[in-house]
């Protein structure tokens, strides 16, 4: 129990201390640098202002606009599909001029705020979508796979953790006679930035629940011009979290299974 919470407190100190704000226009907006890195490794910069009695984040069209300069456009019904599904499970919207925004509140900032920078990590990896390798969803492809070896699952769980952030699980397995409860992300692009996040949650988590809980971090090892970092790999087996390669699937199953 003390290492998970060692594990908590250490992801918050890094936040608080690679977090800086600077007030703009006037003190009207705030600018939020966060230690959190895009894909093209600079720091993701998030606005907040007051509307009313509620106090707003967006990203000011950035996350969007990034994508249109890179050529992925979110034009085809599919993307669309994929792009709403994302904003959907974090409570973001699309405002004004592609604007990412969500609403909080002085009691719920904290969360929200969590919240929005993994929504903007995750919008940030649709850019994979314009490959030409990439032909469909990571997290679609895990649901197909597990359909078709009889792997019975719950999908897109919000579970708390001692921080009282909620946490979203991409699969729960339950637990068996057999096995014990799996609480399993996918990670289409595996690196620092993406698996530090998921690694917070599960501890987070894992703090409160049964120590007999896996937590599994399915990742996509097979495009050849992003190799996953040692870095990551290590990350993982650091902290007790099993990685599943996406290229081990079939050898792996058993890991998913019942019995």
């Amino acid at each position: 129990m003390k290492e998970f919470e060692r594990i908590i407190e250490d992801y918050i100190k890094w936040i608080k201390d690679n977090t800086h704000l600077r007030a703009i226009d006037g003190n009207k907006h705030i600018e939020i640098s966060t230690p959190f890195l895009d894909r093209h490794n600079d720091n993701l910069e998030i606005y907040a202002y007051k509307e009313g009695p509620n106090i707003v984040l967006t990203d000011g069209g950035y996350t969007i606009q990034d994508l249109r300069m890179s050529g992925m456009e979110l034009t085809s019904p599919k993307r669309q599909q994929i792009f709403q599904t994302v904003l959907n499970g974090f409570g973001v919207k699309v405002g004004e001029d592609d604007a990412l925004m969500i609403e909080a509140n002085s009691s719920n900032i904290g969360q929200k705020k969590h919240y929005f920078i993994q929504a903007i990590l995750a919008v940030n990896d649709l850019y994979s979508l314009s490959q030409e390798s990439v032909y469909s969803f990571f997290k679609e492809d895990i649901e197909r796979f597990f359909g078709l070896n009889e792997i019975y699952y719950t999908k897109d769980i919000k579970i708390s953790g001692r921080t009282g952030f909620d946490h979203n699980m991409d699969f729960v397995i339950s637990a068996s006679r057999n096995k014990p409860e799996r609480l399993i992300k996918s990670l289409n692009h595996a690196k620092k930035d993406t698996v530090t996040p998921l690694l917070f949650a599960f501890a987070d988590i894992q703090a409160i629940r049964p120590n007999e809980t896996k937590n599994i971090i399915i990742y996509n090892d097979t495009e050849k011009e992003r190799p996953v970092p040692g870095e990551v790999l290590s990350a993982m087996q650091n902290y007790g979290v099993i990685g599943i390669p996406w290229s081990q699937r079939e050898s792996r199953v058993a890991e998913f299974q019942l019995i």
